[in-house]
């Protein structure tokens, strides 16, 4: 991979490293001066809005980066596709957020107030054009901004937040934070773009094969946010398994980023290597990317396994929240499957055009989803929410290799799985084994993941499957960026 890429995804890891780092401030703090009934009336009217996001949205998150990926050394046909793209944006947000007001009028919630706020979210959607810098391949601005919304608003709910009679407070910096952050990315576009003239003909005809991307996106937020949603709906058992489940999903959200940025990186170098007919290239690229996958997802899941239970009881100082460590291992799997269906699906189908077959996959995702839930939610609560999320996401990765095992041809050896597999299970031992040891607390925590880490790579040196050692050549030849 050249210097680029790797920068982009070092920029990526960076902010997702601060990710992971801003829950373990502000988790704690939240926690302890909201509770858990009231974080979990923010996750449920948090989750309408993002319906709404997601329809207003239809697939300009993937579109918009895939076309610009195709124009970029273009400005003139850049400029052009963007206030094209953007502008069909606007008026579909628009139709989104009437959409909206007619649901708060007719059916309104029993958290009216709380939702009110959180739609403020529907005008920063319509601002974000996170997906042109991604197109551009300028993941450094995207990245700083990213890290910029993330410190302010962690200073600002620190600064004013302090009891439970703040939630309306909370969700309102949160989400002001966010606009300020869509600004942001405005000032800077002017390097990239000059007003070009377009018609609304010009704008109609994205909508098309937008929509098309829209299907399968409206399939993933359907099983991303319908748990949440169903779980409200059909336990009986209080709202408290909405807040359990919301922060494990956070917790799996955060390891999830290392893996997806890479799929955030690779889609539009995919698309323009693609666009020039360069498809030795694109197998190249996808051959690294799916063994850095594996590389990486395993080991996180067995990682994930052998220390959480140590980590929440210290983490979460309200005990209310003891369960999450238990749920957390539950729903650990579904790395590996999203790992994996972020090759076939995000670096492959959609780049290349075939986004009938990533359509089918993710429905298929969200039907097996409902069904799952329908039927485990009303037993299980939380438990059964997971398991309906890990039966979608094995769906979704079966279908897309299925159809794309003709097309990505990787040389991978059950030898090199198995030695993956390995060197995460000694892994798993040594964090077990601090665990029982040590205390719950911080430092702990801290010892597992560096231990845990430095065992797996040893375990790989000594062990060097092919992948292994076509990297260590590399370095060697400092030829790792090639």
């Amino acid at each position: 991979m050249d210097r680029k890429l790797v920068k982009n995804y070092i920029f990526s890891v960076l902010y997702q490293l601060l990710s992971i780092v801003m829950p373990l401030i502000t988790i704690p703090y939240t926690t302890r001066v909201l509770g858990l009934e009231l974080l979990s009336i923010n996750a449920a009217t948090s989750a309408i809005i993002q319906i709404f996001v997601s329809f207003g949205l239809l697939g300009v998150a993937i579109y918009g980066n895939r076309e610009i990926a195709k124009v970029r050394d273009n400005k003139k046909e850049c400029s052009k596709t963007f206030l094209e793209i953007f502008t069909m944006q606007c008026l579909s947000m628009s139709l989104s957020t009437i959409a909206f007001i007619i649901y708060a009028i007719v059916v309104g919630d029993k958290y009216m107030n709380i939702l009110l706020i959180q739609s403020i979210t529907l005008l920063s959607v319509a601002l974000d054009i996170t997906w042109f810098f991604y197109g551009v391949e300028d993941f450094k601005k995207v990245s700083i901004r990213n890290i910029l919304v993330k410190v302010i608003g962690v200073i600002l709910i620190f600064r004013f937040v302090k009891g439970t009679n703040d939630l309306p407070l909370f969700v309102f910096l949160n989400v002001m934070v966010g606009i300020c952050g869509q600004l942001v990315m405005w000032i800077q576009i002017h390097q990239y773009i000059s007003f070009t003239k377009f018609t609304l003909k010009d704008v109609l005809a994205h909508v098309k094969p937008n929509i098309a991307l829209f299907v399968p996106q409206i399939a993933i937020t359907i099983y991303s946010v319908l748990d949440i949603m169903m779980l409200r709906i059909l336990y009986s058992g209080g709202i408290d398994q909405v807040g359990l489940y919301e922060q494990t999903q956070k917790f799996i959200r955060m390891f999830l980023f290392f893996i997806t940025s890479i799929g955030s990186v690779m889609l539009p170098r995919v698309t323009n290597t693609f666009h020039k007919g360069d498809l030795e290239g694109v197998q190249k690229y996808l051959s690294k990317t799916i063994h850095l996958s594996l590389y990486l997802s395993l080991p996180m899941i067995f990682g994930i396994c052998g220390m959480v239970q140590k980590f929440v009881d210290w983490f979460f100082t309200n005990k209310d929240y003891a369960p999450v460590g238990l749920l957390i291992q539950l729903m650990s799997p579904i790395i590996l499957f999203i790992a994996l269906s972020n090759v076939f699906g995000t670096q492959y189908l959609v780049p290349t055009g075939k986004t009938k077959f990533y359509t089918i996959s993710v429905v298929a995702g969200a039907i097996v989803n409902f069904c799952v839930n329908f039927i485990s939610i009303p037993r299980l609560g939380a438990i059964g929410a997971i398991a309906g999320s890990i039966c979608a996401e094995l769906t979704v990765t079966i279908i897309q290799f299925i159809y794309t095992r003709k097309d990505i041809k990787v040389r991978l050896k059950v030898t090199e799985i198995l030695s993956i597999i390995f060197a995460s299970s000694i892994m798993f031992i040594v964090v077990v084994t601090i665990g029982t040891l040590l205390k719950s607390n911080f430092l702990t925590s801290v010892i597992q993941i560096v231990l845990g880490g430095i065992t797996y790579l040893i375990c790989l040196l000594v062990i060097r499957p092919p992948f292994v050692k076509e990297m260590l050549k590399q370095i060697k030849d400092r030829k790792v960026f090639s």
